[in-house]
């Protein structure tokens, strides 16, 4: 008889780069999460999706620690916030890269210096490395050429690019894109669209975004979880999501007036 045993059966955990149970989040009144579970798979890229004010930002909140929920739990990486320190939190933010709405550019420095700052804030590199590492970045996403311009001489899009270099700078395990079309014509989001699709498939890890756009979340995602009311009512495959017969995915995703979803829902 073999004295080998099998290895115990992997977690689904362990195939997750965020996920959270039973999430609820009050401001006075208004509640803006209602229980919300999400599990985004490891190594994906995978897009929140859902119509605005249904909680999509105070979600990304809770997922970087700059919310505590009322009730439930985030793991990243299979760490629950809840047990870590502040000093945890803080070392986790570094592990996770953020691509904000406008970029959220400092407009007192220049894109180069804009790039620069977490790898000067968090890091040990002396400024040969600095260089080198920012000057990749922004030549991913083709911006090396104006590394000396400050942000209110950039378009809306270079803004956008500028902001993804800074998040993938830190080469982190997790990258959350909050609302990245936002102020972004049709052609512009398509072309952002298959920048991050570049950028994650050359660097590896999980890219979250958060949007309402469905011709982006069509054109990115892995895996797409749709969020309405507070909670995650489908979850899946691009295909899946798709293809579903929920009658608010249906409606969402093809722009119908009928349906679910109305002016005050």
């Amino acid at each position: 008889m073999s004295m080998l045993q099998a290895a115990p059966p992997e977690s689904i955990a362990d195939f997750l780069a965020v996920q959270t149970k039973g999430l609820k989040k009050a401001f006075g009144t208004n509640q803006i999460l209602t229980g919300t579970n999400i599990e985004i798979p490891e190594g994906s890229i995978s897009t929140v999706l859902g119509p605005s004010g249904t909680g999509k930002s105070v979600l990304v909140k809770h997922i970087l620690g700059l919310l505590s929920p009322d009730e439930g739990e985030i793991f990243v990486h299979g760490r629950a916030l809840s047990t870590m320190s502040r000093s945890e939190i803080l070392a986790l933010r570094r592990e996770i890269g953020v691509m904000f709405q406008d970029g959220a550019l400092f407009s007192s420095m220049n894109i180069y210096d804009n790039v620069a700052f977490p790898l000067r804030q968090h890091t040990d590199l002396n400024e040969r490395e600095v260089r080198q590492l920012v000057e990749e970045q922004l030549d991913a996403v083709g911006l090396l050429q104006s590394f000396d311009r400050y942000p209110k001489e950039l378009s809306g899009g270079m803004r956008k690019r500028a902001g993804l270099a800074r998040a993938l700078v830190m080469e982190p395990g997790i990258v959350l894109c909050d609302e990245p079309d936002s102020g972004l014509d049709p052609v512009r989001t398509a072309l952002l669209g298959e920048l991050l699709l570049e950028r994650q498939a050359e660097l590896g890890g999980t890219m979250i975004v958060v949007t309402h756009n469905i011709a982006l979340a069509k054109l990115i995602s892995d895996h797409i979880s749709v969020l309405w009311r507070g909670q995650i009512i489908a979850s899946g495959s691009r295909e899946a999501i798709f293809n579903s017969p929920d009658p608010f995915v249906r409606q969402f995703l093809e722009g119908d007036v009928a349906g679910p979803l109305g002016m005050d829902a």
